[in-house]
């Protein structure tokens, strides 16, 4: 027995460090273009990582090969309730800090940490907003909240933003962010505001986040958020340093 995962990385990690903790075997797909980081973080959590072959496209059906070889359980990295619960409790811990905020902001890829984050904000205050933030040019999750119905990218989206290159959203995220209205607004941001936000989070903040990990902050630096007070999850950390040390190089 053992866990399986399919992950651009972050996802990737956590599970590796779950299942050690508890004595599995961790097996994670991850995509060849991957943060090279990511990848080498999971494998010192001691997860097997296999990456050859393994592209956006084709990780789906090479995950239910493996799956069908090894016999291993899946661990979505969104569209799993626990996975969603589990990552509310990083907003339920920010709102034990700041109880009185008005707005809670969190990136948006696949849908798992605002779904989760957006059933925390709503059981600690019906009237907190909470807000996703996603790329311009991954656009789907946006396209949805417009739409009311799951839209799709025809292909993984061309972002700095690794951790969110995901096409849609899933069934169960829908139904929470959406379907139970618990979000209330999707905003984009440019790719340059994306990696603004990463020169301000590491030449200012002092904070070593990740292009995803900033799109919250993107958001609020170019002024699309709403007002009240607001906590921004800056969600992310494990930064291509390659693509870093290019943004910082622009200051």
């Amino acid at each position: 027995a053992g866990v399986i995962a399919v992950s651009s990385g972050n996802h990737a990690q956590a599970v590796a460090l779950a299942a050690g903790t508890v004595g599995l075997p961790a097996l994670i797909l991850i995509p060849e273009d991957a943060n090279p980081a990511k990848v080498a973080a999971t494998r010192a959590l001691g997860a097997e990582v296999i990456q050859e072959g393994i592209t956006f496209a084709n990780r789906e059906q090479r995950l239910r090969e493996v799956m069908a070889e090894r016999g291993f359980t899946l661990v979505h990295p969104f569209d799993d309730w626990n996975v969603i619960h589990g990552q509310g409790t990083a907003v339920r811990e920010l709102l034990e800090d700041e109880p009185e905020l008005d707005v809670v902001v969190a990136p948006v890829g696949g849908g798992g940490l605002l779904a989760g984050s957006a059933i925390s904000a709503k059981s600690h205050n019906s009237a907190l907003r909470v807000v996703g933030v996603e790329p311009e040019v991954a656009a789907d999750a946006f396209r949805t909240w417009k739409t009311g119905s799951i839209q799709t990218l025809a292909t993984s989206p061309k972002t700095i933003a690794d951790g969110v290159r995901t096409t849609a959203i899933g069934g169960r995220n829908f139904e929470v962010m959406f379907g139970n209205r618990l979000v209330d607004e999707i905003v984009t941001v440019t790719e340059n505001e994306i990696g603004a936000a990463v020169q301000v989070a590491w030449s200012r903040i002092h904070l070593a986040l990740e292009p995803t990990g900033t799109l919250p902050l993107a958001a609020y630096l170019a002024g699309k958020l709403p007002g009240g007070r607001t906590g921004l999850l800056l969600s992310g950390g494990n930064a291509n340093f390659q693509t870093v040390a290019t943004l910082l190089g622009t200051l």
